[in-house]
């Protein structure tokens, strides 16, 4: 199962790598920080650059969460390990994770999504991980080259950053 341990904004990856390292392996399946792509200008070039999906959180991946909870609380830096109804440890739903899952690619890393304009205003997802979620973009900003969706995740509304990239105009 997948769980998600809050960490300070930031030090993501030191955090799950201080946990692989203090964290007996039979504990842990897979920690990681889900990554995005992004378009980011710098000296009037874009450049491809890779940022937090979440800001805040890593996931672990166990078959043993109970042990590994305990392991988790001698971790420093670790915030704590989130959980629902009061539960300090709890995985994250079948559709959570398949969200993640699927917005991601085998590195967890959720690559651009290249969109098209139609008709001067509306946007057509062309390919990437975008696609599947379509319905969920609340807003796309294209001077910043992201677009933001709102899904759920650990139980409530929330609204995640993806690196999107133009293609070109439709004409109709």
């Amino acid at each position: 199962m997948w769980y998600v341990v809050q960490t300070l904004g930031g030090e993501e990856e030191r955090t799950a790598n201080m946990i692989q390292r203090q964290v007996a392996a039979c504990y842990i399946s897979e920690c990681f920080v889900p990554k995005r792509e992004r378009m980011k200008k710098f000296g009037g070039q874009w450049n491809k650059v890779e940022e937090t999906l979440f800001p805040g959180y890593l996931f672990v991946v166990t078959e043993r969460p109970e042990e590994l909870y305990r392991e988790l609380r001698r971790v420093p830096r670790l915030t704590k390990v989130l959980g629902r109804e009061g539960q300090n440890f709890y995985p994250l739903s079948r559709e959570e994770e398949e969200f993640v899952r699927g917005i991601g690619d085998q590195g967890h890393r959720t690559s651009l999504s290249k969109i098209r304009l139609v008709e001067g205003k509306e946007i057509r997802v062309v390919e990437g991980p975008l696609k599947d979620y379509v319905g969920n973009v609340v807003k796309v900003n294209l001077h910043k080259r992201e677009a933001v969706i709102r899904v759920m995740f650990m139980g409530r509304e929330t609204e995640l950053k993806v690196g999107v990239e133009m293609v070109g105009a439709e004409e109709h």
